[in-house]
């Protein structure tokens, strides 16, 4: 289980510095800040899932919890990947080996 963790943080951190990259691309092409969130690379892949998503949380799940949700898509990405990358390479991290000398 260690190991799947270490992985997941590894990938998380991989897609916390492409958005990253991404966002200083941004910066530098437009020459002022334009957040680059979840929500919205989610809306330009496919528009009509996130719509459904809202839909599924407001009336099956809770409706309280849309909220909350629309205030985690609209954080940078490179966070939203970020925190819990480092995280989880934190916990996860490998053991050193002990061995004889």
């Amino acid at each position: 289980m260690r190991r799947f963790g270490f992985g997941l943080g590894l990938v998380l951190g991989v897609a916390a510095a492409a958005c990253l990259v991404a966002q200083l691309l941004s910066l530098v092409a437009q020459g002022r800040y334009v957040p680059v969130s979840p929500g919205s690379i989610w809306y330009a892949v496919h528009a009509n899932s996130l719509v459904g998503f809202q839909s599924l949380v407001e009336q099956r799940l809770w409706p309280a919890l849309w909220p909350w949700l629309l205030a985690l898509l609209q954080l940078p990405a490179w966070l939203v990947a970020g925190v819990p990358a480092a995280l989880l390479l934190l916990a996860c991290r490998p053991r050193p080996q002990r061995g004889f000398r």
